[in-house]
Parts: C-alpha cells; structure tokens; sequence
C-alpha cells in the first residue's frame, strides 16, 4: 500500500517525536569499559550461603539447582560463554563422541587414583580449574573452595580475580596450590603478584594467554553485569588506596605477551611456568622449545573465542606434538568420570573442572564443592574398574574406540 505525502508526513513527525522522546539501547545503558566489559559495580550482592553436602547424581544438573540460588547476573556471568556460546557448549559435546572400549577379564577390582605433577602428588588427576570471584556463587568465596580441595587432596589453581586475596586462599589450602596469572600492563605490578604468590606458597605460575582481550559475552552485555566491587578483589595492588585505580590496574592486562615475558616470570620467581590457553600444536612445540615447564589445554570454558576447538578436539594433536616431553592439563565441558578417561586417554596428566564446582559451592558451600570431586573421583574409579585399568598410567588411548579416535 503507498502512502500519500500528507501521511508521510504525519509519519515522518511521528517517528521523530519517538527518536526525541524514546532513549537509545545506548542510551539506556551503563557506560562500558573501550573492551565491551561491563563496569564493576557497587551494587549489594550475595550468592549462596548453606553449608551442606550434596547427594549427586549427574554433576550437569547442579547448574538448574544452582541458577535458583546465584542472582540472575552472577549467574550469567559464570555459566554463559562468548558469543554464540558455540564453543562452551562443543566442549562437552565432543567428549561424546568419543567411546571407551573396555578391556574384560582385566582381574581389576581397586585402582590407584593418585598422580603427581610439577613435584605434587595429588589423591586424583582431577584439580581445580582458575575461576575467579567464586563470591558471585556463595559467601564462602574463593576460601570455600580451597577447603574443598584441601579436604580431597587435590590442587587448586588460584585466579588472578579472585575475591579473596591469594593469601587468605592460601591459609585455607595448605596442599598444592598453582597461581594463574592475567599479565598485568604494568610491569611493576606484575612482579608485585608473582612474588605474593610465591612468599604464600604457590609453587608454579600459570599465565593465561588467550584472553588478553575480550570477546563480546553477551549474555553479561544483556545483563549489564559486572562483577560487584563489594566482593571484594584479593589481589588489587598494595599500596593503592584508591578502589577504581587498583580495579583498573587489575583490568589492564599486557595483550602483547611474548616468550620474553614467560621467561621473565621464570627469571623473577624461580618457580615452573604453565602456559594456559593452548589450543594449537604448533604453540604446544613452541613452549617446549621455550622451556615451559607444562602446558595447560583451554579455551578459558568457551568464554575468550568463540568458534575456537573444543580443548577435547585440540588435545590430541597437542600431546602428539608434546611428546611426553612436559605434563599437559586440560579443561573445558567435563562433567563425568567418562570424560576425565578419555582425557587422560588422549594425552593428559591431570583434567581441571570449574564451572560445577561453582555450582556446588552454591549450594553447600566448602562441602557442596568438596562434594562434586567426590564425585567426579569415586565415578573415575568405577569407570576405570569397568575399563579395566588399575591406575592413571595405564590409561591409554588404546582404551578408546579405534573408530572415535581415527
């Protein structure tokens, strides 16, 4: 249907009384940081705040019980990834496509569990992944889980972001613990952290590499979310009185990181350096050759890139291209016993898990996160008794479906 020139004008005026009175999306929202990240906020805020354990029956359901109990943007923020959300959600699908083909008549009754890496011995090759402001899940914060994974005997790798101070985190584990390090711009403060980490007992350094700048999250851009200031942030820089300076330094992270700077840290701390965010072979080889003391497999949980390989997809080509040479972590999409196998089946030492032990510190605090490494550990040794291998190293890819792995 045409419109006459009388009605294009009523339009015409119409729609510019609306654009005049009507706000922009832009407009409407708060201000963001040049990245797209939503500004830190001084909104009042409480995750979870029972101390239970927790009867499990699937660790994958723990993320519907536990939306009930984070606020709304807490919970966007920890259980969504970048973009589409593409890769978070390719990194469990791959593990289903892969079968263990189980060896019968074994005589396997009891398996040993137990692995050590990087000098620590660990009661599984399960670890805490780095996650920071755990506060956004339960009160307990980052403090609640070390005592989880102190209670099971297994490692915790601190977040740079945590809530807690890396110290307070310490006190409350005093196993094995590894400090996962964003470069900071400022190398002053740089040196500031990696020193805190090693006078507080952490005995390796894990620069992440592959979120040095972010991909659009959309479901936190929906949600306006930041991360309350309230939470508190452990490890701003000492000596930084003013709240907004210390959050900005802690943002501002080096997006140029080179072989140089890992070297540096080595330099600077004497501790073993773990490259985390290794998707590609070619990278994996190349810390080798630079003296890297492990490589850590991740996508940072489908939040850095989307439309990156599930960790599941690039872990073979990557311990074929390691060589044994150096240990190997991965994490991204476990949820079962199964995909902890068939992990260690194709190359790693140790698998690392987040976002379900998030989603049990929100429903029972210390004891709901100590609660899904209980599980994940006792349904590892069932599966390893099906399999028919009686301890870590004897997990091989031989265990897996020649057809899976072709």
């Amino acid at each position: 249907m045409e419109l006459g020139r009388r009605e294009l004008l009523v339009t015409g005026t119409l729609v510019a009384a609306a654009a005049a009175t009507t706000p922009s999306l832009a407009q409407t929202q708060t201000p963001r940081a040049a990245d797209g990240r939503p500004p830190p906020t001084d909104a009042p805020y409480q995750g979870g705040t029972q101390v239970r354990k927790l009867s499990i029956i699937n660790a994958a359901e723990l993320e519907k019980e536990a939306e009930k109990i984070i606020p709304a943007g807490g919970f966007g923020y920890i259980s969504s990834g970048a973009g589409s959300g593409w890769t978070m959600r390719e990194n469990s699908a791959a593990y289903e496509r892969v079968q263990i083909e189980p060896q019968a008549l074994s005589g396997v009754s009891k398996v040993d569990l137990s692995v050590t890496i990087l000098g620590s011995k660990l009661s599984m090759p399960i670890m805490m992944a780095p996650c920071g402001s755990h506060g956004l899940a339960h009160v307990e914060k980052e403090v609640g889980t070390a005592r989880a994974v102190a209670a099971v005997g297994t490692l915790m790798l601190t977040s740079t972001q945590a809530n807690n101070s890396m110290e307070e985190i310490a006190a409350a584990n005093p196993g094995p613990k590894w400090f996962q390090l964003y470069m900071p711009a400022d190398r002053g403060f740089a040196r500031e952290l990696i020193l805190r980490a090693k006078a507080a007992g952490y005995t390796a350094i894990a620069p992440t590499v592959d979120n040095v700048v972010n991909f659009p999250r959309e479901t936190n851009i929906r949600n306006n979310f930041g991360v309350p200031v309230s939470l508190g942030k452990g490890n701003a820089p000492r000596g930084v009185a003013d709240t907004a300076t210390a959050i900005a330094m802690l943002r501002d992270r080096k997006v140029d990181i080179s072989w140089d700077d890992l070297a540096w840290i080595k330099q600077e701390t004497g501790l073993p350096v773990i490259v985390k965010g290794v998707l590609s072979p070619v990278t994996a080889a190349a810390c080798v050759r630079h003296g890297v003391d492990a490589v850590y497999v991740s996508n940072h949980g489908g939040r850095s890139f989307d439309g990156a390989p599930a960790t599941f997809t690039s872990l073979p080509r990557i311990a074929d291209a390691v060589q044994g040479r150096v240990p190997i972590i991965v994490d991204g999409g476990i949820r079962r016993g199964t995909d902890v196998f068939k992990a260690l089946a194709l190359g790693a030492d140790v698998v690392a898990v987040g976002r379900p032990v998030l989603y049990g510190l929100a429903l029972g605090g210390h004891l709901g996160a100590q609660s899904v490494f209980e599980y994940l550990r006792d349904n590892l040794a069932t599966v390893m008794v099906l399999a028919g291998t009686p301890d870590i190293k004897s997990i091989t890819k031989e265990y897996l479906a020649p057809m899976a792995i072709a």
